[in-house]
């Protein structure tokens, strides 16, 4: 794919992932439940946005007390996931910019940029099967927005491997 273009698509999946992001994050704080995505026995954004685990803390939470990993500190940070996923594909979109037009990030050579977006769209990933990880065995309920965004950042990764 055309170095533009790939670009291009680059920034148009970071900016429908940010737009998944902020639903989610108007849905978690949200009293009401959902209307849209609470369908049938396993599909229930409510239960998985609103639970422990779908914020910072509730990462600890899961290595201490779920994997039994005492020596991880828990830490109280109550910072929905969707909103690191924001910060994360407003950086996306940035640097794809800045590789673009051939310009520094934050003082970074255009080989560094590229290595930081690898290594950033590896953590996602990682991040997004420890998520799904959670939907299916702790859980036991799926959101659909989640598992958009997460193929959302799958596509991100193999977009951005081609730079």
């Amino acid at each position: 794919m055309h170095s533009k273009k790939r670009h291009l698509w680059i920034r148009i999946i970071a900016v429908l992932a940010i737009l998944i992001s902020l639903v989610l994050v108007y849905e978690h704080y949200k009293k009401s439940p959902s209307e849209f995505c609470n369908i049938g026995k396993s599909f229930d954004c409510d239960i998985v946005n609103k639970s422990l685990y779908s914020t910072v803390d509730g990462l600890f939470y899961f290595l201490n007390y779920d994997l039994g990993l005492s020596w991880v500190p828990l830490l109280y940070i109550p910072i929905p996931v969707s909103i690191i996923g924001i910060l994360t594909f407003l950086i996306v979109i940035g640097m794809s910019y800045k590789i673009e037009n051939k310009k520094s990030f934050f003082n970074l050579k255009q080989k560094t940029q590229i290595k930081v977006l690898k290594w950033l769209m590896v953590f996602s990933i990682i991040f997004a099967l420890y998520l799904v990880y959670i939907e299916k065995f702790v859980l036991l309920f799926y959101c659909i927005y989640c598992l958009t965004l997460d193929l959302l950042i799958f596509i991100e990764a193999i977009l951005i491997k081609g730079l």
